[in-house]
């Protein structure tokens, strides 16, 4: 009995072993083949992003279903026309906020003015402590917006002077989609009932998670946009653009997104206004993420908030703002991956948000 027990210790201290290992390897692999890992990742999601528009298509036309090709040439023709339009409106915002930043009487005199003023407010003490923080002074400086702002948009565009990369791996794998299955099941006909199970599992679960996400990200940023433009917020498109980019990264995006027009609300409008767009700004975050997303996503991400954090900031370390964005459907595939083997589902069950009913 003693001799079973040791050596299901040593098994499960191996299994730990070589599970650190493959991490530690997977590790350097991201960071050295950044260059080719990095588009393919973001082709996966399109291709995810773009199946359930060309299923549809497929479905509702027949002249789509006699040449299915062209639902994807549809969908690539109407997503590089929205593309291109709010990569207009976007530039114009962005050069408008920068110019309110810049100008006489502009965000900066503004701040200036309210900064100098709010040692007269009667804050208990308060206002001496922070109107004596230099920190505080340079974190509320509408330029160091206007620097964080640009700064997470040029990570986030960086990988559009690899488009052409993506977009050849978009096309193979939509090439692939067909053919693959059977050489699978020719080359692994032992495990292809197992592995068809992890496919298909990761498969849904992506797309749930994508599309979902998707969505919800794109009415929360219409929002945000539209009660910043009511308010005459500078730079609405602008935040509203990065409200919709940041929600892809879970806990920390969302948060992230609100915080540069809050500053700039602060700067604009009186502080009771600031604080009403303040509150309408966390209800928009809570109905999209708290009420609306669990409803779409049926909560199929099954994923440990803490193992959320860090995914998020392992892969943002690895590959800057859209590394974090990516990580998130790579974590999703290696829990069910993991879960399907029985020597490492204990590895899956520590990943999971919740442990399994019985």
């Amino acid at each position: 009995m003693s001799d079973a027990n040791a050596s299901s210790r040593r098994s499960k201290s191996a299994i730990a072993a070589n599970f650190s290992i493959i991490i530690l390897v997977s590790y350097l692999v991201l960071v050295n083949l950044k260059p080719i890992l990095m588009p393919l990742a973001i082709a996966i999601l399109i291709y995810f992003l773009i199946r359930s528009p060309e299923q549809y298509l497929i479905g509702r036309y027949e002249f789509v279903a006699k040449f299915p090709l062209m639902a994807y040439a549809i969908i690539l023709l109407s997503g590089s026309l929205v593309t291109y339009a709010v990569s207009i409106l976007l530039y114009n915002n962005i050069d408008e906020f920068i110019n309110e930043v810049n100008s006489p009487d502009g965000l900066g005199d503004q701040f200036n003015q309210k900064w100098e003023a709010l040692g007269d407010y009667n804050l208990y003490g308060l206002e001496d402590f922070i109107t004596s923080q230099q920190t505080i002074e340079n974190l509320l400086d509408p330029e160091t917006v206007q620097a964080f702002v640009t700064a997470i948009l040029a990570d986030l565009a960086s990988f559009m002077t690899t488009m052409v990369t993506v977009a050849i791996f978009v096309i193979f794998l939509v090439m692939e989609e067909k053919s693959l299955p059977g050489r699978m099941k020719a080359a692994f006909p032992e495990s292809f009932s197992s592995l068809e199970k992890i496919v298909s599992n990761s498969s849904e679960s992506i797309s749930t998670y994508v599309i979902s996400k998707a969505t919800c990200s794109l009415g929360q940023a219409i929002l945000l946009a539209l009660m910043l433009y009511i308010a005459g917020i500078p730079g609405w498109f602008l935040f509203g653009t990065l409200c919709f980019l940041l929600d892809f990264i879970p806990v920390l995006g969302a948060i992230l997104a609100t915080i540069p027009p809050l500053i700039i609300a602060l700067i604009v409008l009186d502080p009771w206004q600031a604080l009403f767009l303040g509150v309408a700004m966390l209800a928009n975050q809570q109905l999209f993420g708290s009420i609306i997303e669990p409803n779409l996503s049926g909560q199929r991400l099954g994923i440990s908030p803490l193992v959320l954090v860090l995914t998020v900031m392992v892969s943002a370390s690895v590959w800057g703002i859209s590394g974090a964005i990516i990580g998130v459907p790579i974590m999703i595939i290696a829990r069910i991956a993991l879960e399907e083997d029985e020597r490492t589902r204990p590895l899956a069950m520590m990943l999971a948000k919740s442990a399994p009913e019985d």
